[in-house]
């Protein structure tokens, strides 16, 4: 399914910049040939003109700008988004494509709805999830709505702007409050010497998985469980379908790197509420145990699921 067209999201809440970084990243060269899903919340497109007008600079501008007004694309106007994203997939006249949501998104409605409409998941392969979280109002907007903690928990990459609006001081706290509550993102902090070019790429599959983590913050836990060897593999497999079909909604995001018994390349596993993967993962490095999984959700029995994977431990 290599061949799928490339789907980005691009979240974050209200006013943390997500156009204005969308805007000069498709000014670069890497760009090209990329179309671009604007998403308003309300009768009036805002953002679908701004792109506009900074591509209409470049005559030679192979990108494209479509706009969903009136809506909220993870709810009111899904099958309009389904239909979009059949016809870029379709037209062959993009090469990848970056949908901005409106502040109030949730993101993971969006994940599942490419994943599990027939459409789609044979069309769409979302390469990354981008949260924009401005730093002088995400410790506040997190500890209020919960659209902004789950667009911080379901990120793949977190992009702290307006960093330079705050001393060095409350700058880490912003950074080390975004870490806590999604350790499994890449995270970067947004300044006008950057290189863009990466921000927008698919996430990194080998980046590296925090070990015994746990944090909690407004409702969103994180936590690690660790295995003490490596797992019979249809008992895991079993065991883990279970949670993820009993606590799909609880369970923002999952992700580890297992050893299987008798599967010497251990498997890298993602999941997002009931979309889950597992594909081998050949540069990774797994201790004399089973590996290491974390999890990010809400009211998560965390001892009873600690419990239910260790069982999966295969006796020698």
């Amino acid at each position: 399914m290599s061949d799928r067209f490339k789907l980005t999201i691009l979240t974050g809440f209200l006013g943390a910049g997500k156009t204005t970084l969308l805007n000069a990243w498709l000014q670069l060269p890497a760009a090209a040939g990329t179309a671009v899903l604007v998403n308003e919340f309300g009768a009036v497109d805002v953002d679908g003109p701004i792109l506009d007008t900074t591509l209409s600079d470049d005559p030679q501008s192979d990108n494209r700008v479509m706009s969903l007004p009136n809506g909220c694309i993870c709810c009111e106007v899904q099958e309009d988004l389904a239909e979009a994203l059949v016809a870029l997939a379709d037209s062959a006249q993009a090469t990848h494509g970056i949908l901005e949501t409106t502040g109030l998104a949730d993101p993971g409605a969006i994940l599942r709805g490419v994943a599990h409409d027939p459409r789609l998941k044979t069309r769409i392969e979302i390469s990354a999830t981008v949260c924009v979280a401005g730093a002088t109002d995400i410790i506040s907007q997190r500890s209020k709505f919960v659209e902004a903690r789950a667009q911080l928990a379901l990120a793949d990459r977190i992009i702290i702007s307006k960093g330079d609006l705050l001393d060095e001081k409350a700058l880490e706290e912003v950074t080390g409050e975004c870490a806590g509550l999604n350790p499994l993102a890449e995270l970067h902090v947004r300044s006008d010497d950057n290189d863009l070019t990466q921000l927008f790429a698919p996430a990194n599959a080998g980046h590296e998985l925090p070990a015994h983590v746990h944090h909690h913050s407004h409702g969103i836990d994180t936590f690690s469980v660790t295995l003490s060897g490596p797992l019979d593999g249809d008992l895991f497999r079993d065991i883990l379908s279970f949670w993820i079909m009993r606590h799909a909604e609880k369970l923002l995001r999952m992700k580890g790197i297992v050893k299987l018994a008798g599967d010497p390349q251990p498997r890298l596993l993602n999941g997002v509420h009931d979309v889950f993967t597992s594909n081998p993962a050949p540069t990774a490095k797994v201790d004399s145990g089973g590996g290491t999984l974390v999890f990010i959700g809400t009211d998560l029995p965390q001892d009873s699921l600690r419990a239910d994977l260790e069982r999966c431990v295969s006796i020698p």
